[in-house]
């Protein structure tokens, strides 16, 4: 990263998110791309494509790599440090710089938000404007991935979407299907994307009558002015029905695996404009 552009992002993330990168330790790797420290964690980015029906990349989902933890151990790590914010921000900002330095600028980019996370800040999302507006990406190309389960207080998911979508990003309602989701809640929050979880296209594969009931699910979903993805798709079948079922968007190991955006791996699409 060249020294110039490397100043000016650390003038941004202080200024803008209270992130001081020398405390970071931000490093530009040939097998991960950037990557960054946070606690002993070597925080690194992993995405998932997000495909059309038609085979053609949508988006990709940002994962987070938490060396040596499992990303759930490393958000709880920060929860107990109270740092949860920090640490959200940092992970978010090196998302985006992968996505940006490595993708097409006009695939959407899927963030995770963590449940708990909404009630520790107010006027989401606003904090991270600037810096989707020094890489030129409309916040209409960032999808922010919520879910609404069980124990989550709906009038704070409701603000957050609220928040959210005032300022230009798109909705999506991670793993419904799951334990404790529940189908009018999820439509209250009008989101634009609703991700089924897993768990649903692998019992529609077993039997008929699963099926029907999938097929059920995208079609009201659709009606209600949401666009469905399949997450969590692992066999050839599972693929076939979730296509057959009508539903928009397409993500799981069978369609295409996570990656990690090493320098070397990729073409860097927007490297010169991220340079001027």
């Amino acid at each position: 990263m060249a020294h110039r552009h490397y100043q000016y992002l650390k003038q941004l993330l202080r200024n803008n998110l209270q992130l001081e990168l020398d405390e970071f330790t931000l490093l530009d790797t040939e097998q991960q791309g950037l990557v960054c420290s946070f606690m002993d964690i070597q925080l690194a980015s992993a995405f998932q494509p997000i495909m059309r029906a038609d085979g053609k990349v949508a988006g990709r989902e940002a994962l987070l790599r938490a060396g040596p933890l499992r990303p759930l151990h490393a958000f709880a790590r920060a929860f107990a440090a109270e740092r949860v914010v920090q640490f959200d921000r940092l992970v978010r900002v090196v998302h985006l710089l992968n996505h940006a330095r490595n993708f097409d600028e006009h695939e959407q980019l899927f963030l995770n938000v963590h449940p708990q996370l909404l009630a520790r800040v107010s006027d989401h999302g606003r904090t991270f404007d600037s810096i989707l507006h020094y890489y030129s990406v409309p916040a209409s190309q960032v999808v922010i991935e919520l879910k609404e389960a069980a124990g989550t207080d709906p009038q704070l998911l409701q603000d957050a979407v609220k928040n959210y979508r005032s300022l230009g990003y798109r909705i999506a309602v991670d793993d419904f299907g799951s334990e404790h989701s529940n189908l009018s809640r999820v439509l209250a929050l009008k989101p634009d994307i609703v991700k089924l979880d897993g768990a649903l296209i692998a019992r529609a594969a077993h039997d008929t009558g699963g099926f029907d009931r999938f097929e059920l699910l995208v079609a009201r979903l659709q009606q209600a002015g949401c666009q469905v993805a399949v997450q969590g798709i692992e066999t050839n079948r599972q693929l076939a029905l979730a296509r057959r079922s009508g539903a928009e968007f397409l993500q799981g190991f069978v369609v295409s695996k996570p990656v990690s955006v090493g320098t070397e791996k990729h073409t860097l699409l927007r490297s010169a404009q991220l340079a001027a």
